[in-house]
């Protein structure tokens, strides 16, 4: 009788499982207006604007006092939706960039599992960058969690940055 009980337990555990995973909303592309909306639930005060050569979304944010950017990669249709969403900071050295510089990058990307930093010597400039991948698909919650994570990242990025160099 156990078995029983156990079984349809189960089978009832299952079709929760996708009638809930049924109703959710995939998205496997954003265009502007989806993007903007996103970046603004996040808080992170988008100002749209397109890419010159292939109007394809981009964005100005601000993460706090940290300024941003998202560009759009992978776009097709009308409107234009993008599947890659690629996120970035840079900052100014006022200097070019030294040894003790990479050391901070490489133990930024050593030790960090989201973003990547980067140094632009003819810019001095240090950076961040973060991508979103949404081709195959994935939910409004599963983008709006990843949209989120942004803001963790440069301020992690920017701490380890004066950590490793207190004069930059």
């Amino acid at each position: 009788m156990n078995f029983k009980i156990l079984k349809l337990a189960s089978l009832a555990a299952a079709s929760l499982f996708w009638s809930v995973s049924a109703s959710a909303q995939i998205i496997e592309a954003v265009n502007a207006d989806q993007l903007e909306a996103a970046l603004s639930a996040a808080g992170l005060n988008p100002i749209m604007m397109q890419d010159a050569a292939s109007g394809a979304p981009v964005a100005e944010g601000a993460a706090g006092e940290f300024k941003f950017y998202v560009r759009t990669l992978s776009c097709s249709g009308a409107p234009t939706a993008c599947e890659n969403l690629v996120f970035f900071a840079n900052f100014d050295l006022g200097r070019p960039a030294e040894t003790a510089d990479y050391r901070i990058v490489n133990g930024f990307n050593d030790g960090q599992v989201f973003g990547r930093a980067y140094i632009l010597e003819s810019k001095n400039q240090v950076g961040v960058d973060y991508v979103i991948e949404l081709g195959g698909g994935v939910t409004e919650e599963h983008l709006s969690e990843n949209i989120g994570r942004w803001s963790d990242v440069i301020a992690a990025f920017f701490a380890k940055f004066l950590e490793g160099d207190p004069s930059s």
